[in-house]
C-alpha cells in the first residue's frame, strides 16, 4: 500500500500543478457578499481615484493658465526694458552733444592743441585756474553721465538675459505641464471606463447575491447546489414566441438609440401580428428575478434559470409590457410568462432573449441565442420569419 501510494501521490501533485484550472471551488453565499462588497470598495476607491485626478488636472490647468499670464509680463518686460535701453542710448548721446555744444561755448574744442590753447591763453593766474577746473569739471561731469548710462544699459541688458531665461523657463514648464495634462486625461479616461465596469460588475453581482438569497440559500451553503435542486429537468430549448422575426442579431451592431457600434448582448425577435406577443421560457425553469419597473435599458424583464440535459442555463427576456410571473415561481417552457412590450431602451415593440451558461442573472458574459435555438438567419436586410417553437438545436 505504501508503495503504491509513493508511486500515486506524486502523479496527482503533478497533474494538479500542470492543470489548476481543472479544479473549481464552490462558493457560498457568504463568499458572494465578500465579493460584492470587495467589488463596491473598488468602486468608491475608483471614484475616489478619479475624483483626485480631476483636482489635479484642475490645478495643472490652473498653472498653466498662470504661466501664459508670467510669459506675457516676461515679454513685456523685455520690450519695455529694450525701450529703456534705446532710451539710455539716446540719452548718452545726447549728453555727449550737449558737452560738446558747452566745450565750443568756451571755445574747447577735442582737439589738444585747441585745449592747450584754451588753457593758456587766460588773462591771470585766477583765469588760468578757473579754465583748467571748468574743463575738468565738464570732463568728468560728461564721463560720469556716461558710465552711469553704461551701467544702466549694462544692468538691463542682465535684466533683459535673465527675463529670456525665465520666459525659456516658464514655456519649459509650460510644456511639462501641457504633457502632464495628456497623460492625466489618459488616466481619468481609464479611470473612468473602470468605474463603469464596476459599475457594471456591482450591478451583476447584487443581481445574483439577491437571486441566490431569494432562493434560500444560507450563508456557508454552496450556491450552486441550492439553487439546481429547485430546477426541473428538461431536455430541448423552444423558441419563445409561437411565430415571428429576428429584427436584430447577437454581437457586434450599430446601436439604434446611440448611433455607434456596441456588443448586442442578446437577440431581438419582433411580431408581425402582436397577437403573437406572448412570451414563453426556452424551458422548463424557475423565475429568479422580476424588474416590473421601466428603467435601465432593458425595461421591465424577467431572468429565468433552466437545468438542460443536465446542464445549468439561466435566460432573460426583456422590453416587456406586461409580466405574468412572479419570482420562485416553478414555470414550464408552456407557461406564458409575459406579454412583448417596447419598455426601456427601445425603439418598438420586440422581445430581447439574453442566453447564459450556469446559473445568474444572465446580463452580462452572454452567449449566442443560436447556439442553443434554431432560429431563422438576419441578415441585417431582409427579416426572416419563423411560424413555430419547435425548431431546436439541444
Amino acid at each position: 500500500m505504501k508503495r503504491y501510494l509513493r508511486l500515486i501521490v506524486p502523479t496527482i501533485i503533478t497533474i494538479v500543478m500542470l492543470f489548476p484550472f481543472n479544479i473549481v471551488q464552490a462558493k457560498t453565499l457568504g463568499q458572494l457578499k465578500k465579493e460584492y462588497d470587495a467589488i463596491l470598495n473598488k468602486y468608491n476607491s475608483t471614484g475616489t481615484n478619479i475624483n483626485a485626478t480631476e483636482s489635479e488636472i484642475k490645478n495643472a490647468k490652473n498653472r498653466v493658465e498662470s504661466i501664459y499670464t508670467e510669459i506675457d509680463n516676461a515679454e513685456k518686460e523685455i520690450q519695455a526694458t529694450t525701450s529703456e535701453i534705446a532710451k539710455l542710448n539716446e540719452s548718452i548721446n545726447e549728453k555727449d552733444r550737449q558737452t560738446k555744444e558747452l566745450m565750443k561755448f568756451f571755445q574747447v574744442s577735442q582737439g589738444e592743441s585747441t585745449y592747450l590753447e584754451y588753457i593758456f591763453s587766460a588773462d591771470s593766474i585766477t583765469d588760468f585756474i578757473y579754465r583748467i577746473t571748468v574743463t575738468e569739471q565738464l570732463s568728468k561731469y560728461n564721463n560720469k553721465l556716461i558710465d552711469e548710462m553704461n551701467n544702466m544699459i549694462s544692468q538691463n541688458n542682465k535684466n533683459i538675459e535673465n527675463l529670456h531665461k525665465k520666459e525659456q523657463s516658464l514655456k519649459s514648464l509650460q510644456n511639462e505641464l501641457s504633457d502632464k495634462l495628456v497623460v492625466l486625461a489618459s488616466q481619468k479616461e481609464k479611470l473612468q471606463d473602470e468605474y463603469a465596469s464596476l459599475e457594471d460588475e456591482i450591478k451583476n453581482s447584487k443581481a445574483i447575491l439577491d437571486l441566490y438569497t431569494k432562493a434560500g440559500c444560507k450563508d456557508n451553503e454552496d450556491i450552486s447546489v441550492c439553487a439546481e435542486e429547485q430546477l426541473p429537468p428538461s431536455t430541448k430549448f423552444w423558441r419563445p414566441v409561437t411565430a415571428g422575426c429576428i429584427t436584430s442579431n447577437f454581437g457586434r451592431r450599430v446601436d439604434p438609440m446611440q448611433g455607434v457600434y456596441r456588443t448586442h448582448a442578446g437577440m431581438d425577435i419582433a411580431c408581425r401580428d402582436m397577437s403573437a406577443g406572448k412570451i414563453y421560457p426556452i424551458a422548463d425553469g424557475k423565475v429568479v428575478l422580476v424588474n416590473t419597473v421601466d428603467r435601465g435599458g432593458y425595461g421591465k424583464y424577467v431572468v429565468i434559470q433552466h437545468k438542460v440535459n443536465g446542464q445549468n442555463y439561466s435566460s432573460l427576456y426583456g422590453h416587456l409590457q406586461t409580466i405574468y410571473v412572479k419570482e420562485n415561481q416553478i414555470v414550464s417552457k408552456d407557461t406564458n410568462i409575459a406579454y412583448m412590450g417596447s419598455t426601456g431602451k427601445s425603439t418598438g415593440p420586440h422581445l430581447h432573449l439574453n442566453v447564459c451558461a450556469g446559473l445568474n442573472s444572465c446580463m452580462y458574459n452572454t452567449s449566442n441565442p443560436r447556439d442553443y435555438i434554431n432560429f431563422p438567419w438576419y441578415d441585417g436586410i431582409h427579416y426572416s420569419y419563423f411560424y413555430n417553437r419547435t425548431s431546436y438545436y439541444k
